[in-house]
């Protein structure tokens, strides 16, 4: 009770940061994990096909997603809340009117060629008429929640969050109960859900700016986003782009239980988000402190903290897609473990990224994206059809290490060219626990019918985060504290 009541007291004293931290944060991992938790119901209620065409069309949502509103509510969008605080219902206004703009063009081009749209993308002129609109008044509700977050307003941000995340997937199910849809059920149901919540936020944006072409914002947007759609479309080419091929070269069965296995391993993006949502600021001001070791000594706790979790993951993988869904879905603990370690390079490269875009070097990070991209694209042509759609998931990884190596050269790179001559992270830590978990990760495809081993291997990894405990929450305690 005293505990309780010292926490209340606590959070009582914070700052309204600290307090929107927290909720964003908290928001973040429950929103993720909704959408988490339904992933055993629609695996149950829908064929592998089903939930393959379902997976096939949130990877196609996403890459066309980009050239329909050029990501305009992403990084130019949060710089310029800052940059015009005095004149923001304008300019989100008007960037709502760019952005639809941008997709009226790209429906008057799919109008022009549905047949060829419908021969790539397998989508009816229903759903994909559905997909623009969606594309019209989605960025809406984005630019609303962006806003929110630089105004520290997280209680309105955080209901709508909860209550979005709440209604699609009722929705969706409601449609698989009460009609013959099958896997459009759950698509339409997503779509149903966002383009309502979007269409309120689109018409009180407007309502409030009033404008939908101003000059200099469009020009200042389109500058600066228009050279940063490579990186956009190679980060969902990286994520996306697999799950499209198999269902080319396997069909949408394998695609299903690939992606199956890849929201698995996605879970982890649930701790590694709010993790690092809270330790970009402080990096940031370690590195204008030029406080680099203590920068290297506290990260090699969380990288520690990190690789665990990952191999936890890695782990019980036959145990979560038994429980997440049906045993025709069983083969997808085959790839679990390379996504999983993909996660894990996602982790390390992200460390380096930060330093990256802390110096403004952004030219790099597209790069290290492209490059990424057509090497996962060119690997999945090669061995998919050789080995089937478990060779997505190593392809994949590799990739990721791709990624991960090129980024930490230009972070050095970047590192020289600021007069940054020691180590800001303790690589060769870090090249140690990538080593660990690729070697415990090929183990498992050994030992995954070994039960005995795996739960032994566990016990020794949940005693090793034990032990190393306190000192993850003392750097935490710091991170939240701005130490």
């Amino acid at each position: 009770m005293n505990y309780i009541k010292f926490s209340i007291k606590t959070y009582k004293n914070m700052s309204i940061q600290a307090k929107a931290s927290i909720w964003y944060t908290a928001c973040n991992i429950l929103q993720k994990g909704i959408s988490f938790v339904v992933i055993p119901i629609y695996t149950r209620l829908l064929t592998t096909v089903e939930y393959g065409a379902y997976t096939v069309f949130q990877s196609w949502r996403d890459i066309i997603l980009i050239f329909a509103t050029l990501n305009l509510y992403c990084g130019v969008f949060t710089k310029a809340m800052v940059d015009y605080q005095e004149d923001r219902d304008v300019y989100t206004s008007s960037m709502q009117g760019l952005g639809s703009m941008v997709t009226t063009l790209l429906l008057l081009v799919y109008l022009a060629s549905s047949g060829l749209w419908r021969r790539l993308l397998g989508m009816g002129k229903v759903t994909m008429i559905l997909l623009f609109v969606y594309y019209y008044v989605y960025p809406a509700f984005s630019f609303w929640s962006v806003r929110q977050r630089v105004e520290y307003k997280y209680k309105k941000m955080v209901a709508v969050t909860i209550l979005v995340s709440v209604l699609t997937p009722a929705v969706s199910i409601a449609l698989l109960h009460l009609t013959s849809l099958r896997e459009y059920a759950v698509i339409w149901g997503y779509l149903f859900v966002q383009i309502l919540v979007g269409l309120f936020f689109y018409i009180l944006n407007f309502c409030k700016g009033r404008v939908i072409f101003h000059k200099k914002y469009w020009k200042h947007a389109l500058k600066f986003n228009i050279p940063l759609i490579p990186h956009y479309l190679s980060l969902i080419v990286l994520g996306q782009a697999d799950r499209i091929m198999i269902d080319r070269y396997c069909g949408s069965a394998d695609a299903g239980i690939y992606g199956l296995a890849y929201q698995v391993s996605m879970a982890l993006n649930i701790v590694i988000s709010a993790v690092n949502n809270a330790m970009v600021p402080w990096t940031y001001e370690k590195l204008k402190a030029a406080e680099y070791k203590l920068i290297r000594k506290n990260f090699r706790y969380i990288c520690a903290f990190m690789m665990l979790m990952t191999i936890g993951v890695i782990l019980i993988a036959p145990e979560v897609v038994a429980i997440l869904s049906t045993p025709e879905y069983m083969t997808a603990e085959w790839v679990i473990p390379a996504v999983a370690i993909s996660v894990y390079f996602t982790y390390c490269y992200g460390l380096f990224s930060n330093v990256e875009f802390y110096y403004s070097a952004t030219k790099y990070v597209m790069f290290a994206s492209s490059i990424g991209a057509i090497l996962n694209i060119i690997l999945n042509a090669i061995f998919i059809p050789i080995f089937g759609f478990v060779a997505a998931g190593y392809t994949t990884m590799v990739c990721y290490f791709c990624f991960m190596i090129m980024h930490y050269l230009f972070m050095r790179k970047v590192c020289l060219k600021n007069n940054i001559h020691e180590q800001i992270y303790d690589v060769k830590f870090m090249a140690f626990s990538c080593f660990i978990i690729t070697g415990i990760g090929c183990m498992c495809l050994i030992v995954y019918k070994y039960t005995l081993i795996r739960y032994l291997l566990i016990l020794k990894g949940g005693l090793t985060a034990f032990l190393f405990r306190g000192r993850v929450l003392a750097f935490w305690s710091k991170i939240k504290g701005g130490k």
